[in-house]
């Protein structure tokens, strides 16, 4: 009897370790735009993984480029346009080429029921005295905000009031908030599973007026062994999660 207990016993922990062995734990940087539509690809992709963990920080694109290149340990990169992944890659600090998993819409929105957005020209509201845009240094919705407002000529005329989000997420919360009447955002941060009040308006801007924010991820060197980071950026690139982007207001092809 004895004998048996203790060969249960090592066969129950052989099972443990193995399971422990096998179980990965990743770190992934994601654009601050894909804050909802990317927690819900996690949580179906971890369904079937309930040992695996995903830790997912949501900053602009251009940040988390800088601290990637700066030797931090990120798994996999998440990012709302190609250029930032593209970089790691032509730097050798990435093993393989970027991957484009959908397109992002920017909207000019609203929180506030005295500015109900009815077409873009409505940013030239003089009421409007805090308009609020994703840093365009860092982030490619910001760089889109400033294309679509150039190519109208509405720039010079609105470009005081600007009120500048670090990432599209801090641009965002500025007009959730009502510290700025309207502000540009991705389609994606709004409606089903993002932000939906009944204050809430937005107009999408025409997609003729900024260069396209195609969004591509990449795996850079610190995640090229973890078979989590590659099994995650392929669901990303899959089916189901094609379903979820186009939930979420991007397009997908």
């Amino acid at each position: 009897m004895n004998f048996v207990k203790k060969f249960l016993a090592v066969g129950i922990c052989g099972a443990v370790l193995s399971l422990s062995a096998q179980a990965e734990e990743i770190k992934v940087l994601g654009a601050a735009s894909l804050k909802y539509v990317l927690e819900e690809i996690k949580n179906d992709f971890l369904k079937d993984k309930p040992n695996d963990k995903i830790e997912i920080s949501y900053i602009s694109s251009g940040k988390a480029y800088a601290q990637i290149k700066n030797g931090a340990p990120i798994h996999l990169f998440v990012a709302a346009d190609v250029s930032y992944p593209a970089k790691l890659y032509e730097e050798k600090l990435a093993p393989a080429k970027e991957e484009i998993y959908a397109k992002g819409k920017l909207v000019l929105w609203s929180n506030n029921e005295n500015f109900k957005l009815k077409e873009f020209k409505d940013i030239l509201n003089p009421k409007i005295t805090h308009i609020s845009i994703p840093n365009p240094k860092v982030a490619p919705y910001g760089r889109a905000s400033v294309e679509a407002l150039t190519a109208t000529k509405m720039l010079d005329a609105v470009e005081s009031k600007f009120v500048t989000g670090e990432s599209i997420g801090a641009a965002t919360t500025y007009v959730e908030s009502k510290n700025a009447e309207v502000g540009f955002t991705a389609l994606s941060m709004l409606g089903e599973g993002g932000i939906n009040t009944p204050e809430m308006s937005y107009v999408a801007i025409d997609e003729k007026l900024y260069k396209p924010i195609d969004q591509a991820l990449v795996i850079p060197n610190y995640g090229k062994d973890s078979k989590l980071a590659q099994d995650f950026k392929a669901y990303i690139l899959g089916a189901e999660a094609k379903e979820k982007f186009l939930k979420f207001g991007y397009s997908v092809e």
